[in-house]
């Protein structure tokens, strides 16, 4: 029969520490688990953090990029309205300096052509224009009592003799041969307007002072 002694009141307080260092320690073992699980899962973040703000930054990098580009191509269309608008203002400008240059060309042909016409009627004389401005060809016409005298004319418009040869022989027949001149010389100006932009042989131009013509007349085609 075993023997039972008693624990004393120091025995069962010390038993008591004991059991509660072990329990305190299985305690403190579970909280460094749960605190290292803590701080290992606080490092994931902290990684996951800064891969969120890497991603981030260059994300944001990318759009400041597109953005200046966008500013850029904003600024340029900005840039070709105002170059597109002011081209076509210096067009529409342009076109009105055309009408109204055609205008003034038409207003002078005709007024040309009038003075041709009368300078023509006054020194009945008429001139072949398919010839010129090449050729000075064409007849002049003196009235007389019984008949008319028939002066006809065919000379190289840069035959400056041939063409002085012939303004003594109409001034020896009473044809006013200043008028006779300035007739010669304004159908010239015109048929070499009607055949621009062509380049007129180098030889007319330098007789250009002379004469020049281009009329349209019943008779013209009879020389």
């Amino acid at each position: 029969m075993a023997i039972i002694i008693p624990e004393s009141s120091y025995e069962r307080r010390v038993k008591a520490l004991y059991e509660k260092q072990i329990r305190m320690e299985a305690l403190e073992g579970k909280f460094i688990k749960k605190v290292y699980k803590f701080n290992s899962n606080l490092l994931d973040v902290k990684e996951a953090v800064s891969r969120h703000q890497r991603k981030v930054g260059k994300l944001q990098k990318v759009v400041m990029e597109r953005r200046e580009e966008l500013e850029k191509r904003v600024s340029f269309m900005e840039e070709l309205a105002q170059e597109l608008e002011a081209t076509k203002l210096r067009n529409l400008a342009m076109k009105e300096q055309i009408k109204q240059r055609k205008m003034i060309a038409r207003q002078r042909k005709n007024e040309i052509m009038e003075r041709i016409h009368t300078l023509s009627k006054t020194t009945g004389t008429y001139v072949n224009q398919e010839a010129l401005p090449a050729r000075v060809k064409g007849v002049t016409v003196l009235r007389g009592d019984k008949r008319d005298q028939l002066i006809p004319f065919d000379l190289n418009a840069t035959d400056a003799e041939g063409l002085n040869s012939l303004c003594q022989h109409l001034e020896s027949l009473n044809v006013d041969v200043s008028q006779w001149q300035q007739l010669v010389s304004l159908a010239m100006d015109v048929a070499m307007e009607a055949r621009a932009p062509t380049t007129p042989p180098k030889e007319v131009a330098n007789c250009k002072s002379i004469i020049e013509i281009d009329l349209t007349s019943p008779t013209s085609h009879q020389a």
